[in-house]
């Protein structure tokens, strides 16, 4: 039931038109890129990250109250729980999800995103 939320949600915010917060690389990798996207939803602020690496990819969404991701941004930074569809609570312990944490100065952002067990040093361009 919850991947059919999940795929719905997905699929709803993928018909609308996205924007593009940050497209995002680890510096010495050239088999990782991350984008990180804003859903244009009139109710909430639905945050899509996208990570590519190899042949692989990744997908983590947040849900945050609508308007903060731009009060983040204005003050210097995006920080926020990178969820999956396999994202649960197991005797107390948040599994399958990540944490996203930029620093944002003008048009660029440094940061980290720590997810499926690895820590990804990220420098990032609007």
């Amino acid at each position: 039931m919850k991947k059919m939320i999940l795929a719905m949600m997905l699929i709803g915010s993928s018909a609308m038109a996205n924007t593009t917060l940050f497209k995002c690389v680890v510096p010495e990798s050239k088999s990782v890129s991350l984008n990180i996207e804003l859903a244009d939803d009139q109710s909430v602020d639905f945050v899509i990250v996208n990570l590519k690496e190899g042949n692989g990819q990744s997908v983590f969404f947040s849900q945050l109250d609508k308007g903060s991701v731009s009060e983040q941004l204005k003050q210097g930074s995006l920080s926020f729980l990178a969820l999956t569809e396999q994202s649960a609570q197991v005797d107390g312990v948040i599994v399958n999800t990540g944490l996203l944490s930029l620093e944002v100065a003008g048009n660029a952002a440094e940061g980290l995103l720590l997810a499926k067990g690895n820590i990804y040093p990220l420098s990032c361009t609007k």
